[in-house]
């Protein structure tokens, strides 16, 4: 069974939310979860999955009940290259399980379309791709609810949290973008002026590979000699985001080089 997420961010995300009313609940159970499927959704990972969604949710209201389709088909295309040898059925699980704490969230909310329009949809999307059990799997997961409003109370914190963010476009602004790109900003590896992202480098060289392995880094790439096996890499959007060309491509010559670079050492202390 493999596991996406490292100790490092295990811990870091079990110390920053330990408070957090939905990452208890998914702990709650998620160890156990986690032992019935065979992709390695630990709760960690799983609580940053639904929490990601949820922030769609809060950002876009009702517009997003179109796109609800599409994000199940961004996710299960997501996890399968993560491992193409397992089956279909334990991606589909490992998806639904995610929905199923997204669906437990909405449920606590007070507005009609977040309770019972989007958590509807929802289950009828697990549905048409369920797994085995998957209704007793949502059974033991409702089983943890939630106070009556936390999901309500979530969308006011998203609204203020959003003035102290760094302004990443939405594919690239994930919690854990913005925890490491703010941590390369205070190392003074990486600068942010008047609105434009720009790489300064470590050593006194700022080179578009160290940047290229920065966001390999950030964005779970994991190289193998065939192709990435982590998340999908979002080259075009990095590009633009620091106005060079290429990012995979150097990604790759980084991990393909016969000497490791010294300076890698100083970027993957950031991720310990």
């Amino acid at each position: 069974m493999n596991q996406r997420f490292q100790n490092a961010e295990i811990r870091r995300v079990s110390e920053q939310y330990a408070e957090n009313e939905l990452y208890r609940a998914v702990s709650t159970i998620g160890q156990q979860l986690e032992s019935e499927t065979e992709f390695g959704l630990c709760s960690e990972e799983c609580f940053m999955e639904a929490l990601g969604l949820l922030s769609e949710i809060a950002d876009k209201g009702e517009k997003y009940l179109s796109e609800i389709d599409n994000y199940w088909l961004h996710k299960f295309n997501e996890y399968r290259r993560f491992d193409r040898h397992l089956k279909e059925e334990e991606i589909r699980k490992a998806v639904g399980i995610v929905f199923a704490f997204v669906i437990l969230a909405l449920d606590s909310s007070r507005h009609p379309f977040y309770r019972y329009t989007l958590t509807r949809r929802l289950t009828q999307i697990v549905a048409s791709h369920q797994f085995k059990d998957w209704t007793s799997t949502f059974d033991r997961i409702f089983s943890v609810p939630l106070s009556d409003g936390w999901f309500d109370s979530f969308i006011d914190e998203e609204s203020e949290d959003c003035e102290g963010r760094l302004p990443l476009p939405k594919v690239l602004n994930t919690d854990r973008a913005q925890t490491y790109f703010r941590n390369a900003i205070d190392k003074g590896y990486m600068k942010l002026e008047n609105g434009q992202f720009s790489w300064i480098g470590i050593g006194g060289k700022g080179t578009n590979s160290q940047l290229a392995y920065f966001c390999g880094r950030v964005f779970e790439y994991r190289h193998s000699t065939t192709c990435n096996i982590g998340t999908e890499f979002p080259e075009e959007e990095l590009n633009a985001l620091f106005g060079v060309k290429r990012l995979y491509s150097l990604l790759t010559q980084v991990h393909n080089a016969q000497k490791t670079q010294k300076w890698r050492r100083s970027i993957d202390e950031m991720f310990e």
